[in-house]
């Protein structure tokens, strides 16, 4: 029966509580979808809302909201559609998908396995669902038994309850699971072998529809995807943007193959973009220090905001190296952005000069050091305030996670562009970037570390050596005979949670990132 499918898997980027906006969004794709002849129109979890509304489901008004728009969609449904709202019921709440046929929702099915780690904590907002989702679809005369599950109804191998032996063994002509799965390295892999895993055995083909798009620190990266009846991939709409995935679930199409590192390039270009669009933002302005990750983050900007609302600024001291305010101008000119000059060592001057008295007798230490990076820090915020542009910090997830970086200095900023990636990660996209041209200067990427903020200064660290070693300690990967540098650094770790509590929102890349997938007391003196 499903061979008479045509199936369209719109792939959309909602925004969170705009319910016209995402309505006409849903109801545009609708219409071009049956217009090219869908009788099954598919959209993702929480179409209707945006994901996730954390406590914005506390609110009844944005419940019912959620509810008058879905109702309003539905009254101009004809051939079925599925989309996901939150459903109300019993003063219940639930992660719903409702089913529209001839302007109306002719059945609703409610999430079962309900996340509750890292960035999810839908157990704090929803009730689980009881009844598997298996439905009767009469389309075109002809009646189809479809099977719904959402999201985590997937990743089930925490749970008790398995849900894909109780679809199979309702022998579904098509499995649809409608979804918003945030963007991690092999996540799409992840997918991908977890429906083979649990539903090889159905004998149908099986549909995936991912939410695409930013929210906050989280990215949605799409890659829609249609097996047919032997659990082959057959199709796989675009990651990173939004697409209709049409499929009759029986040819095949050319899949294409994108490598990890533009994967990460597109996600992070991604969530700067949705993040400036969302939030009203146009303008993005970074300080360029001349270092590899201000220049990543600049690369990262204009790819996502175009060279014309990327500023750029240097602001050198005495202890800036002539390569470093070479390197930042040539940077600037091959993105062709704005760019700025501001020497702050007359500033830093008179802060040494209204300090003196009463830092005598002390050696210069980390304090002189961070007033610079706070002078800039504030430089960039007045620039942010008097322009309504928004400042992108630049720290990378090994500083973020030892400290290596200054509250109100250059940790200052809106949004942490690279706050996921360790510093091996850093080169590795930069060199990337370069692949067809160079548009990082080679000494960037060549030359080594250094904050610059003392005579002679580089980083005090081996990246190669420690970065893996933090990745462990922040992914609490196991940590048995671990040596004296491993429990030093774990420490490091775990004294600066108060840095990183200040922070700017760290977009999220991999399967743990600092911010809100990651929740450790700053005071704490427990030691393993």
């Amino acid at each position: 029966m499903s061979q008479s499918l045509n199936v369209a898997i719109c792939q959309i980027n909602p925004t969170l509580g705009n319910f016209q906006k995402n309505i006409d969004n849903i109801s545009s794709n609708y219409r071009k979808a049956v217009e090219k002849g869908a009788n099954l129109v598919i959209f993702p979890e929480m179409s209707i809302t945006g994901y996730p509304p954390q406590d914005l489901l506390n609110n009844q008004n944005f419940i019912n909201e959620n509810i008058v728009s879905l109702e309003k969609f539905s009254r101009n449904v004809t051939v079925p559609c599925i989309v996901g709202f939150v459903d109300f019921d019993n003063d219940k709440r639930f992660n719903a998908a409702a089913i529209c046929q001839d302007g109306k929702i002719i059945s609703k099915y409610h999430k079962i396995h309900l996340p509750n780690y890292d960035v999810f904590d839908e157990r704090r907002y929803f009730e689980n669902g009881n009844s598997v989702g298996i439905f009767d679809l009469n389309i075109n005369e002809k009646n189809h038994k479809i099977a719904l599950q959402i999201c985590e109804d997937l990743w089930e191998d925490e749970y008790d309850r398995k849900i894909s032996d109780e679809i199979i063994n309702h022998n579904p002509d098509l499995i649809v699971n409608i979804s918003a799965s945030p963007f991690a390295k092999d996540r799409k892999n992840d997918r991908m072998k977890l429906i083979q895993t649990n539903y090889g055995n159905a004998n149908c083909p099986f549909v995936y529809c991912n939410l695409v798009g930013g929210q906050d620190e989280l990215i949605f990266d799409g890659f829609s995807m249609v097996f047919n009846s032997d659990l082959q991939l057959i199709d796989m709409a675009n990651g990173f943007e939004e697409e209709i995935l049409f499929t009759d679930l029986t040819s095949k199409s050319s899949l294409k193959n994108i490598s990890s590192d533009e994967q990460l390039f597109k996600a992070l270009s991604l969530g700067i973009k949705d993040y400036f669009k969302k939030t009203g933002h146009e303008q993005a302005v970074i300080g360029l220090s001349g270092g590899i990750d201000s220049a990543l983050v600049a690369c990262l900007a204009v790819d996502a905001l175009g060279s014309n609302n990327v500023t750029l600024i240097s602001m050198p001291s005495r202890f800036s190296s002539d390569h470093s305010k070479i390197d930042a101008k040539k940077l600037a000119e091959n993105l062709n952005s704005s760019y700025k000059t501001i020497n702050i060592d007359n500033l830093f001057q008179t802060y040494l000069d209204v300090m003196s008295d009463h830092f005598e007798g002390y050696p210069s230490n980390v304090a002189e050091e961070n007033i610079q990076s706070r002078i800039r820090g504030n430089l960039l915020m007045a620039f942010s305030n008097k322009l309504g542009s928004l400042v992108l910090s630049t720290g990378n997830k090994t500083e973020l996670a030892l400290g290596y970086c200054t509250l109100y200095g250059d940790m200052s900023g809106g949004l942490s562009a690279i706050g996921d990636l360790n510093k091996s990660e850093v080169y590795n996209l930069s060199k990337w970037i370069n692949k067809d041209s160079e548009i990082i200067p080679q000494n960037i990427i060549d030359k080594e570390p250094s904050a610059e903020l003392a005579p002679n200064q580089v980083d005090p660290f081996d990246y190669e050596l420690i970065s893996p070693i933090v990745d462990k300690i922040i992914f609490g990967s196991d940590q048995k005979n671990v040596n004296e540098e491993f429990l030093n650094l774990k420490k490091k770790v775990n004294i600066n949670e108060h840095k990183r509590r200040q922070a700017a929102p760290v977009l999220r890349v991999s399967k743990k990132a600092f911010g809100i997938g990651r929740r450790i007391p700053i005071v704490n003196h427990f030691h393993e």
